[in-house]
């Protein structure tokens, strides 16, 4: 199946489940189809190139320092990858899908009218993930990033080639790790691809532990802005700084807010929102926090992602004893509202999904009496 995509794909902004669904249904997609092995290539710190950030940084299908990214790109692994979600036949992200139902995080599918439906690509990539640096400003419990090296970027020429090879095509950009608001690169960045493609949308995700300074706003005024991900993983200040360590709660919601003024500000200047969302992992020492999370989201107007964390395993919900990990989900099940339950369920989802039948089972009806009242 080779095509570019041009009929019956008119999606909403975020499209939901099941919006994506029908979409897959209309094109002879399989329900499991996932579009990021089709779009997407992520730049790591020490040059292992990446495709999907659900994967996470071992998930490693080529070196910038010994293949060419177009060399990657059409690689055997990667066409075969292709051939699953074409296929619905899933092997590599079996567990992703199952856990989690990443195919269906809606913020990728913006691309989807551009996208080639074929293991082998005639294209290039059409989203550059940019974690250029592990410069950060945190250590964080469940991250490695933050230990990896700098500079290596400059060091192999990737600038030169860029600026003719890959910024003029490209469609999005996306900044993940370290800290990108504190890397000098991400403002090289900014302006190096506006210079040869300012209609390129652009995605921050951030732990927001820094201030809002004129120079950061002059940047954003120059781009289109696809959202900016605020990763905060407790509102408790203790539990905050446990997790992200060397971190003040204060100092992230200071700057949550100062975003939220900012992009009323460029609203009223018509440079279009911001589209702020949180982000919560789920872990071991905060899955009792979601309730009040799901509060703070609709009281700040923002949007909100929730995953849950696999790896590190000792961080895990998933380390947890199966009935210990059962009852706490029935603890916050219980102590949430129907909607607050709704808003979560890809946690509840996966917890189920990680159960014994027995608990499985009894989860799912428990979840299901909850979420089926109004």
């Amino acid at each position: 199946m080779s095509q570019k995509n041009g009929q019956n794909n008119n999606l909403s902004k975020y499209p939901s489940p099941t919006e994506l669904l029908e979409l897959f249904a209309k094109n002879g997609l399989p329900e499991k189809f996932c579009i990021v092995p089709f779009s997407n290539m992520i730049l790591n710190p020490n040059g292992d190139v990446g495709i999907c950030r659900q994967k996470g940084t071992k998930h490693v299908v080529g070196n910038i320092q010994k293949n060419g990214l177009e060399e990657i790109w059409n690689s055997d692994f990667l066409k075969e990858w292709r051939q699953e979600f074409l296929t619905g036949n899933i092997r590599i992200c079996e567990k992703e899908i199952k856990n989690d139902a990443c195919h269906l995080s809606s913020d990728n599918y913006t691309l989807f009218p551009e996208i080639e439906l074929s293991p082998e690509q005639g294209q290039s990539f059409l989203k550059l993930t940019a974690n250029f640096n592990g410069q950060c400003n945190l250590k964080c419990t469940m991250c490695d990033i933050w230990m990896m090296e700098n500079g290596l970027y400059d060091r192999i020429g990737f600038w030169e080639r860029a600026d003719t090879d890959f910024f003029p095509h490209i469609k999005e950009v996306e900044l993940l790790s370290g800290e990108p608001f504190i890397q000098k690169d991400t403002y090289r960045l900014i302006d190096a691809v506006s210079a040869v493609n300012p209609e390129v949308l652009w995605s921050f995700t951030t732990n927001a532990h820094w201030k809002l300074t004129a120079k950061i706003k002059e940047s954003l005024d120059k781009i289109k802005v696809k959202n900016i991900i605020l990763s905060i993983d407790s509102l408790d200040p203790e539990l905050y700084c446990e997790i992200r360590k060397e971190g003040r709660l204060e100092v992230v919601l200071k700057t949550l807010d100062d975003l939220r003024e900012y992009e009323k500000d460029r609203l009223t200047r018509g440079l279009g929102p911001l589209n702020l969302t949180l982000h919560f992992l789920v872990m071991k020492s905060n899955w009792h926090e979601l309730p009040r999370v799901v509060d703070f989201v609709e009281d700040k107007g923002l949007r909100l992602t929730i995953n849950n964390c696999y790896e590190p395993r000792e961080l895990s919900m998933w380390d947890f004893p199966p009935e210990e990990e059962y009852q706490k989900a029935l603890e916050v099940l219980n102590q949430s509202t129907a909607h607050q339950v709704r808003r979560a369920i890809r946690f509840y989802l996966a917890v189920a999904n990680d159960l014994p039948k027995d608990l499985k089972a009894s989860l799912l009806l428990k979840l299901r009496e909850k979420t089926s009242t109004t």
